[in-house]
């Protein structure tokens, strides 16, 4: 009987690990995704070069933008399956979205060419990374915004 129940949690330990692995595995988000990772929600994070910045995007789809040298209010929502964001006095535009890992989003500056294509590949750069603030962040070390 103990063995069986030995082998029952083996099995049980193994399906939350494949299910993890599963889970840190880059995947383009698709619209309801989106909205569902960070409607209601703070985005921290930083653009490719290393400005920081955060966004808010509350229900409704206002905004609330802040980055080192800006803040700003504006209004966000999803089209085609892309993140749009435009603010008041601050330039905008779509990106697509890849969920790198449990709480780790790359923005990519969307283009035709990239509508309803395979997540980008590793020579693509993203614009911005970012997590969702009151979650512990799990993007890369390496590459943590």
């Amino acid at each position: 009987m103990e063995n069986c129940r030995s082998i029952g949690l083996a099995v049980f330990l193994a399906a939350i690990a494949s299910t993890a692995q599963a889970q840190d595995k880059p995947v383009a988000m698709d619209g309801p995704a989106i909205i569902a990772a960070f409607e209601g929600r703070t985005v921290a994070g930083a653009y490719v070069e290393g400005k920081p910045f955060r966004e808010t995007y509350a229900l409704g789809g206002a905004i609330d933008y802040w980055d080192s040298d800006t803040t700003t209010l504006g209004q966000w929502s999803v089209a085609n399956n892309l993140l749009c964001t435009f603010y008041d006095g601050l330039a905008g535009g779509c990106f697509r979205v890849v969920q790198v890992s449990n709480n780790c989003f790359d923005y990519y500056t969307a283009t035709t060419d990239m509508v309803g294509v395979a997540p980008p590949d590793e020579t693509l750069f993203y614009t911005a990374r970012g997590s969702v603030s009151h979650l512990a962040s799990t993007c890369p070390v390496d590459l943590q915004a």
